[in-house]
């Protein structure tokens, strides 16, 4: 059955500032070494791809990687989702969704995924499914000679074996977090129990001229607003009027922007919205220090400042 997600979820400073945090169950994880095919293109739908992991410990994960990448964005489609489903245990299939994010494919193959949109619980020793959406002609997360799961692809609305494949995946408990991005904050649940999260999938490195931050399952086709800061221990702290939501970063900037309504194939993804951030290529630059979060509205709610925010993120540019 779906997992209910908490109202808030707490989210603290990872650390300080430095590499990525450990997922904490992880599969194929080891190496760079990736499938040198491409996923096939269907004009009736985008792929859906799912395996089956077990994990051997209990786990509350909030974050998803694998190993992927595209380059015809342009002529397929610019996102991909990865999601959490728990298992039909009459059929061995995939049951129920639990958990999910979406975002902008990175062409450069390597590690990329998104924070989720609710906060899944996993039970020790119990089967689990890493649901993988991709527009077509992308490289499948599968590792030669790795270890291989059993796999389904989703066909005519229902799942149909795929044999076993060696899935690259990485799952984190805790939100997706980079070399120098921290995320940081209290995070709300929206009026459909969804909670809106932001990433990013770039490195803050100077010059990258590509860096943009990201935010997956809020409401589609609503308002949403980018506020940036630049005070580092700005606290996170509640906002009246609102259903417990809070403002964790300092409103030096605020860019507005909207969420998408579409599929991955779509112009727009639905409930995802992305901020581009260029960063200089001067030198002095490094040590650079935003933090960014968003402020996107909530249809459904009835409170009297009827927005939700997401976690902000703490970063530093390298």
């Amino acid at each position: 059955m779906k997992t209910t997600a908490p109202f808030v979820v707490a989210c603290s400073l990872a650390g300080m500032l430095g590499a990525q945090t450990p997922p904490c169950f992880s599969t194929n994880d080891l190496s760079t070494s990736v499938s040198n095919a491409i996923y096939s293109y269907s004009s009736a739908a985008p792929n859906t791809y799912a395996w089956q992991i077990t994990p051997a410990s209990s786990l509350a994960i909030q974050g998803l990687e694998v190993f992927t990448g595209n380059n015809y964005t342009s002529q397929v489609g610019t996102y991909m989702t990865l999601e959490i489903w728990d298992e039909n245990a009459s059929t061995g299939t995939p049951g129920t969704r639990l958990a999910g994010g979406t975002w902008i494919i990175d062409p450069t193959i390597g590690w990329q995924g998104a924070s989720l949109d609710s906060v899944a619980l996993l039970t020790a020793n119990t089967n689990y499914w890493v649901v993988f959406t991709e527009p077509g002609w992308s490289t499948p997360p599968i590792e030669p000679g790795g270890a291989a799961l059993t796999s389904m692809r989703l066909s005519g609305g229902a799942w149909a074996a795929a044999g076993t494949t060696a899935l690259k995946s990485r799952l984190y408990c805790g939100l997706l977090d980079q070399a120098n991005v921290v995320p940081f904050g209290t995070l709300c649940a929206s009026s459909s129990n969804s909670i809106g999260t932001m990433f990013t999938n770039q490195p803050p490195t100077v010059g990258n001229a590509a860096f943009r931050v990201e935010g997956t399952g809020f409401a589609p086709g609503s308002v949403a607003f980018l506020v940036i800061g630049m005070i580092p221990q700005f606290p996170s702290i509640p906002i009246p009027g609102t259903a417990s939501c809070f403002q964790s970063t300092d409103a030096m900037f605020t860019v507005v922007g909207t969420t998408g309504t579409g599929n991955v194939r779509a112009a727009t993804a639905s409930g995802h919205t992305s901020f581009g951030i260029p960063l200089p290529s001067s030198p002095a630059f490094q040590g650079f220090y935003f933090a960014p979060q968003l402020a996107v509205l909530d249809p459904g709610s009835a409170a009297s400042i009827p927005f939700v925010t997401s976690n902000a993120l703490q970063l530093t540019v390298y």
